[in-house]
């Protein structure tokens, strides 16, 4: 019984520290700065053109699990709907990266852990 006891506690234990040294590293970590870049026309109407291509493709793809049965019409007419709309809201953005924030705080230039 006491055997038990003890592995119950040290198993407890350990999973108790081990979720909070990561939440106690990250909090540690320096602020991020995010770099403010303006576009030149010439490279909004680059990226432009290639959100219209993978907006195509998009509704090629929808169009297409539609056609096998995959998706109902409705589906496949409100997904494309949606890309649209994705499509309107990024052309207003000046075409920039939404960054979103990650659940840790990591970076993309921080190495990842093996």
């Amino acid at each position: 019984m006491k055997k038990h006891i003890l592995f119950i506690f040290s198993a407890v234990a350990l999973i108790f520290g081990a979720s909070i040294s990561p939440a106690l590293a990250v909090g540690s970590q320096p602020p991020s700065q995010e770099k403010k870049v303006q576009l030149s026309e010439n490279q909004k109407a680059e990226l432009k053109e290639i959100h219209k291509d993978i907006l195509a493709k998009k509704k090629e793809l929808i169009q297409k699990y539609v056609e096998f049965g995959m998706i109902s019409k409705e589906m496949g007419d409100r997904m494309i709907q949606r890309y649209e709309h994705h499509y309107k809201m990024v052309e207003q953005n000046g075409f920039k990266m939404h960054h979103h924030r990650f659940h840790h705080k990591r970076q993309f230039n921080e190495k990842q852990p093996d």
